[in-house]
C-alpha cells in the first residue's frame, strides 16, 4: 500500500514556469500512452494539469511551455469557457459588468423598444420579446455603448501619463474578441475587446496601458517592459487575474 501512495505521488508534481504575467504553477503527470509531446488539460478546480512523456525531465516541459505561453494560455481561455454553463438570458441570471455581477431582471413591455438599464443592482431590461435572443443582442449593445464611453475616457486619462504618446493621434476601435484583450497598429490604431467592459477598472486600465506601450515599442522586449513598469506598475497582478478570470468574461 506504501508503494502504491509512493507511485502516486511521483507521477503528481507541481511545477510552474515564467509567463510575461508572472509565474504560472501547474501539475505534472505522466500516461503510459503519453511518449511524444504534451498534453494539457485542467483538474477539477479549473487549474493547468501537464501530460508529459516519462523520459522528459520537470526542465525541459518548463522549457517547452515557456515557449509557447501563448498557447497554454488560449488553451486555458477556451478550456475555461467550455467549463461554464452557457448563458441563458433570464431572469435571475446573473452578469459582469465592471469587475460586478448583476442579476437580470426581465420585465415584459406593453409596447415601444426594449430598453437595457442598470438599476441598483439588477439589470432591468423591458420588452415585448422575453426571447434569449432578443435580450442577447439587447444586452450587448448596451454593454457596447458602455464600452465606447468608458473605454475613450480611460484611454485619453492613460494617455496623459505616457509622456511618449504627447500630440500623437490615436484611433480607438471595439471589437467582440475570443482570443484577444486588445492589440495595436503601427499606424496608432488601438483595439480593445468589448469583453472588458465586464472586467474591473484596473483589469481595463492595464489592458490599455500594454497597448500605449505599443505605441513606442512594437514588441514585448525590455524596452516595452520598461514603459510598462512605468505606466502601470501592478500590470503582473492584472495579466494573471485577468488570465485566471478572463474566461468569465468572454461569455
Amino acid at each position: 500500500m506504501k508503494r502504491f501512495y509512493r507511485q502516486i505521488k511521483l507521477s503528481m508534481q507541481r511545477s510552474s514556469f515564467r509567463t510575461p504575467g508572472g509565474l504560472l504553477e501547474y501539475t505534472i503527470t505522466r500516461r503510459p500512452r503519453v511518449t511524444k509531446r504534451l498534453h494539457m488539460e485542467l483538474d477539477e478546480n479549473g487549474d493547468l494539469v501537464v501530460v508529459a512523456p516519462r523520459n522528459w525531465s520537470k526542465a525541459h516541459i518548463n522549457a517547452t511551455l515557456s515557449q509557447n505561453t501563448s498557447r497554454v494560455e488560449r488553451f486555458l481561455i477556451r478550456a475555461r469557457r467550455r467549463k461554464l454553463e452557457p448563458l441563458l438570458y433570464v431572469s435571475g441570471e446573473r452578469h459582469f459588468y465592471l469587475g460586478e455581477s448583476y442579476p437580470l431582471a426581465v420585465l415584459p413591455g406593453l409596447g415601444g423598444k426594449t430598453s437595457v438599464e442598470l438599476i441598483g443592482a439588477e439589470f432591468r431590461i423591458k420588452t415585448m420579446r422575453c426571447d434569449p435572443e432578443t435580450i442577447r443582442a439587447s444586452l450587448q449593445t448596451w454593454y457596447r455603448k458602455q464600452a465606447l464611453k468608458i473605454f475613450s475616457s480611460r484611454l485619453q486619462t492613460i494617455a496623459a501619463k505616457a509622456d511618449w504618446v504627447g500630440d500623437r493621434p490615436i484611433s480607438l476601435k471595439l471589437r467582440r474578441m475570443k482570443r484577444t484583450w486588445g492589440n495595436c497598429s503601427s499606424g496608432g490604431v488601438i483595439k480593445l475587446n468589448t469583453h472588458l467592459i465586464k472586467a474591473p477598472r484596473s483589469i481595463l486600465d492595464s489592458v490599455i496601458a500594454h497597448e500605449l506601450c505599443h505605441l513606442e515599442e512594437m514588441n514585448h522586449g525590455k524596452a516595452f517592459y520598461g514603459l510598462l513598469e512605468q505606466l502601470n506598475p501592478d500590470w503582473r497582478q492584472h495579466r494573471s487575474r485577468l488570465r485566471s478570470e478572463g474566461h468569465t468574461y468572454l461569455l
